[in-house]
């Protein structure tokens, strides 16, 4: 893995949940370590109709350098690019799969930003 292409800063962020003072469940999304730097590789992206409106999907790669708080990485976590503490539904991708990079070399996050209009 090049460190040189690492170039962007993105945040990676897991979804726990809180209680209300009612005792409802509040999902919150909190960073996962620090923010790190990563490789941005657009793949794909399209516009499909879907029940009367149009939904669009962008498919991108990120690649991080592996680290121990990310060994455990799934679908049910995100990325936030570009990093911004009070992200926009336009900075968030969910994290569709994530493959290692050599033997702890680096991970392959491969994200999906949809947006519907």
């Amino acid at each position: 893995m090049k460190l040189g292409k690492l170039d962007r800063r993105i945040s990676i962020q897991r979804k726990t949940d809180t209680q209300d003072a009612h005792g409802q469940p509040i999902p919150v999304w909190t960073q996962i370590g620090r923010q790190r730097w990563a490789a941005y590789y657009p793949v794909s992206g399209g516009e499909r109709f879907i029940s009367d409106q149009f939904v669009g999907r962008q498919q991108t790669e990120f690649q991080v350098q592996w680290a121990t708080d990310l060994g455990d990485l799934s679908p049910l976590d995100r990325v936030v690019f570009p990093y911004s503490t009070t992200p926009t539904d336009d900075d968030i991708y969910d994290i569709m799969a994530v493959h290692e990079i050599g033997r702890r070399e680096g991970l392959r996050i491969m994200t999906a930003r949809r947006s519907e209009t």
